[in-house]
């Protein structure tokens, strides 16, 4: 309870203390612990990791910049299409979250391909491959991968 908030009948019950560690309101001791020795090392560890790794850390961006440029092949675009596409789109006919890719090239056309690989299509919940850290090199071999398949 808060001082002010105590009425002169509770302020009657609170005993003052000598250090013991507690002091007793309205018959309930309310506790005054020190924070053990452990808790305090590994507070102070804890502060040093956090500062540590806040300048030592790199950037999502700088990570992906340090694999290097990729070959622009269809190989490559399957890799790529297989760790950030498949989740949603399958290579057949097959509707996953996405649509099914067989053939995608021969409907979509290249224009509008390519506009889709850029851009998404947000309405239908289809992330731009920008937006998913993919690099200009990665999408162009996305797309060689997609023309592959029939």
């Amino acid at each position: 309870m808060q001082e002010q908030n105590r009425t002169p009948k509770d302020r009657e019950h609170i005993e003052p203390h000598d250090d013991l560690g507690y002091e007793t309101v309205s018959g309930i001791k309310m506790g005054h612990a020190k924070v053990p020795k452990f808790l305090k090392a590994t507070y102070i560890i804890l502060a040093g990791w956090a500062v540590y790794y806040g300048i030592t850390a790199t950037t999502v961006n700088d990570r992906t910049d340090a694999v290097g440029p990729i070959e622009v092949t269809a190989e490559a675009g399957k890799e790529i299409f297989n760790a950030s596409c498949a989740g949603c789109h399958a290579i057949t006919n097959q509707r996953l979250v996405g649509p099914g890719l067989a053939g995608v090239y021969e409907r979509l056309g290249d224009e509008e391909l390519n506009n889709v690989l850029h851009n998404g299509r947000p309405q239908r919940g289809m992330p731009a491959l920008p937006s998913l850290n993919l690099s200009e090199d990665q999408i162009k071999a996305v797309r060689l991968y997609l023309i592959t398949l029939k």
